[in-house]
């Protein structure tokens, strides 16, 4: 479950820690997410014992997971956290990225058309001039 690890990506534990508890909650063995991701199961235990997971590496872990590289490479500290993103706005981001770009365009016509009718409605309100 995707969404599981984007809820916490706020929490600071360890790479290792956060791969070994990921792989318990899936109930997955470290041979079937080699299998899933394309790594050695070899090079997961030695990951979990500490050592740096690398790029390829966390690739192959976001494909096991079925996670945005991205969070891989920011969980393992290979790129900076994103600053003040909750869980629905990473959810949102996980998921638009997995949409065709025909979709992605859709989508944020759709987004644009929100926002401004938000913001006419708060501008209504402002003024006193809502409903007329």
């Amino acid at each position: 479950m995707w969404y599981n690890v984007l809820m916490h990506s706020e929490n600071k534990k360890p790479f290792s820690q956060w791969l070994l508890d990921e792989i318990t909650d899936r109930r997955l063995s470290y041979v079937e997410v080699a299998r899933r991701g394309g790594i050695s199961h070899a090079r997961i235990s030695q990951v979990i014992g500490g050592e740096p997971p690398g790029k390829k590496f966390c690739r192959g872990i976001a494909k096991a997971f079925d996670l945005p590289v991205d969070e891989v490479f920011r969980r393992a500290g290979i790129l900076p956290p994103i600053p003040d993103l909750d869980a629905n706005a990473e959810a949102m981001l996980h998921l638009f990225r997995n949409l065709p770009e025909s979709e992605q365009d859709r989508v944020l016509t759709i987004m644009r058309a929100l926002s401004t009718m938000h913001a006419t409605a708060a501008d209504d309100d402002a003024n006193g001039t809502k409903g007329e």
